[in-house]
């Protein structure tokens, strides 16, 4: 499945003991592509948290265009209990991206909050020069 999509080099994405799915670059006008490559992996995978995975990584790939230069790569990985979505920008402003509480009278700042909220877990490596945010799926038993 990963072959219909275009590759990206990635430093440093590794996911322990896991099988890369797919690797896809993308920026703004890439995001229905984004969008579609996880809903197909996420349906055959973990169908009824298809929507959530669809949503979560579309909050962070929108974060990584907003704030990391304007474009991105999202690799996806399935490890033993988990899919994983991680989303990499190599040209990030070097301030560590936080999921700030929910604010009522912000008119952004809720992408993390709500991949966290979707997530079973959201991981943030943020160095000078690179932002690498994951979304974390179990499986289903």
């Amino acid at each position: 499945m990963a072959e219909k999509w275009q590759h990206a080099r990635v430093r440093g994405a590794a996911v322990a003991e896991g099988r890369e799915l797919g690797r896809v670059e993308f920026g703004p006008n890439d995001l229905r592509r984004v969008r579609e490559i996880v809903r197909t992996i996420a349906h055959d995978r973990i169908p009824d948290r298809a929507d959530q995975a669809v949503l979560a990584v579309h909050e962070v790939a929108v974060n990584s265009i907003v704030h990391g230069g304007g474009h991105g790569v999202l690799r996806i990985d399935e490890t033993a209990d988990s899919l994983v979505f991680t989303v990499e920008d190599d040209d990030g402003t070097g301030s560590v991206p936080t999921v700030r509480p929910l604010d009522d009278e912000s008119l952004s700042g809720r992408g993390l909050w709500i991949a966290q909220r979707l997530s079973d877990r959201l991981t943030i490596d943020a160095h000078p020069t690179r932002t690498r945010v994951g979304v974390h799926l179990r499986l289903a038993s």
